[in-house]
């Protein structure tokens, strides 16, 4: 793994001058837990850089300074990256930064909504859920309690409501959870969302809703055979095997 360590304030306190303006990185001082940290890194094989912007602001050259003081201070790394360059690294370990998935959870939301049962998560719908996360900061699934009892030909969901949305919760694209029974019910949601998400084989038409003003995202479910039908069929063949066998099974 490749870290890259900014030095003031992640490293190492260093105080402010007393007008606020440039900081007097002279009077750092290390922090010893850091120290450690950094060092066990190191020494179980991983690849440290140091990366600091010292010296923006006045145009003055702190990097003997910053050498001598993580030698003094007892870091081990293998390269100083110069002023003002950014290198390559696996993760930024720095004081002033953020994950830029909880910095967009502070923007403006654009929000998106996509329907389905959701019985079986397959890994095409995480791929679903990502795509679409794309193109809003706010993801809720409208999830449909049970499509079967309007459509007959449709499957009846094997988990519970409650057991679909507690797996849906746990999946790091999905932000919200609705749920909807009536066709109508979903509907009305849209009102309250800016993106409306449907899958490729349903451009041509045949989805409730195409007269009401919302854009529209098409995920493209080609490229990858699962499905929760595939799924269900699949299970149920190996399990009709085992007891055609008359074996016991878990």
């Amino acid at each position: 793994m490749k870290y890259c360590f900014d030095i003031d304030g992640t490293l190492c306190h260093t105080p402010c001058n007393p007008d606020g303006h440039g900081m007097r990185y002279e009077e750092s001082t290390p922090f010893p837990w850091m120290v450690k940290i950094v060092n066990r890194l190191y020494d179980q094989g991983d690849y440290i850089i140091m990366m600091t912007a010292r010296g923006r602001g006045s145009g003055i050259d702190h990097s003997d300074l910053t050498r001598n003081q993580l030698a003094m201070w007892g870091f081990k790394y293998h390269e100083l990256e110069p002023m003002f360059h950014k290198p390559t690294a696996d993760l930024f370990i720095d004081d002033k930064g953020i994950d830029v998935n909880e910095w967009l959870k502070q923007q403006p939301q654009t929000k998106g909504i996509i329907a389905g049962a959701f019985d079986i998560i397959h890994p095409g719908y995480i791929r679903m859920f990502s795509d679409a996360k794309k193109h809003c900061n706010h993801l809720t699934v409208a999830l449909h309690e049970d499509p079967s009892m309007a459509r007959p030909h449709k499957l009846k969901p094997v988990q519970t409501l409650e057991e679909r949305k507690e797996i849906l919760r746990a999946i790091r694209y999905v932000d919200d959870i609705v749920v909807y029974q009536a066709e109508e019910t979903f509907l009305s949601y849209l009102d309250d969302y800016d993106i409306r998400f449907i899958g490729t084989d349903y451009k041509n038409g045949g989805y409730s809703g195409s007269d009401i003003d919302i854009d529209i995202v098409w995920l493209d479910r080609e490229g990858h055979t699962y499905s929760s039908t595939k799924l269900k069929t699949e299970i149920y063949d190996s399990i009709r095997e085992k007891l055609s066998l008359c074996e016991e099974y878990d």
